[in-house]
């Protein structure tokens, strides 16, 4: 400001990142053997989110009540939108051992403990990687997406399963899916 004006109006302002070429990094098979072999007390939590794709911050918060009829019900803490979608055989057997507690995942109800969780699934990784990949519990959910597009699902139904109010954010991924799958669709 070199002493020119007293205040910069500007400071009050958030620096917004520029995600549009942020890359969306999605674990591997090798990377999900390494994470799942050293998950410990968070393994329930990893397979979860990776069976379901929803949102860490909306897997902290179920309660027994969000599950009726093999079914996930539950309003998203980001959008307000409500996620109605069917429980995979292996998500429903991780609940149902769970499902006596105020929440499915009692272990995960203050921030120090989502931070642990995070610092553990980082911790299989070196620092470098973890920052230039952006590793956190959100990779979970790119992996669903990538996983789930690889199996042919197609974008609109991934977009009501990941809970995304315009198809153009679950397009995002669309350019992860193998070329023999998409030869199919041609």
């Amino acid at each position: 400001m070199m002493g020119w004006i007293n205040r910069n109006p500007f400071f009050g302002i958030k620096y917004i990142k520029d995600r549009r070429d942020l890359k969306r990094y999605f674990f591997t098979d090798e990377d999900l053997s390494i994470i799942m072999e050293n998950a410990d007390q968070h393994h329930d939590f990893y397979t979860f989110l990776l069976q379901m794709g929803i949102r860490s911050t909306d897997a902290y918060s179920l309660q027994p009540k969000h599950i009726r009829d093999n079914y996930l019900l539950k309003q998203m803490n980001k959008t307000g939108d409500w996620l109605n979608i069917p429980l995979p055989t292996i998500a429903q057997q991780i609940l149902d051992k769970r499902i006596s507690g105020d929440f499915i995942f009692d272990e995960l109800q203050t921030p120090l403990q989502r931070r642990k969780c995070t610092e553990h699934l980082q911790s299989n990784f070196t620092a470098d990687f973890v920052c230039t990949n952006n590793i956190n519990l959100h990779t979970v959910r790119h992996t669903y997406a990538h996983n789930m597009l690889n199996k042919g699902v197609p974008k609109e139904v991934l977009q009501t399963l990941l809970g995304h109010r315009s198809i153009k954010t679950t397009e995002i991924y669309a350019n992860w899916v193998r070329s023999e799958e998409l030869e199919r669709w041609d």
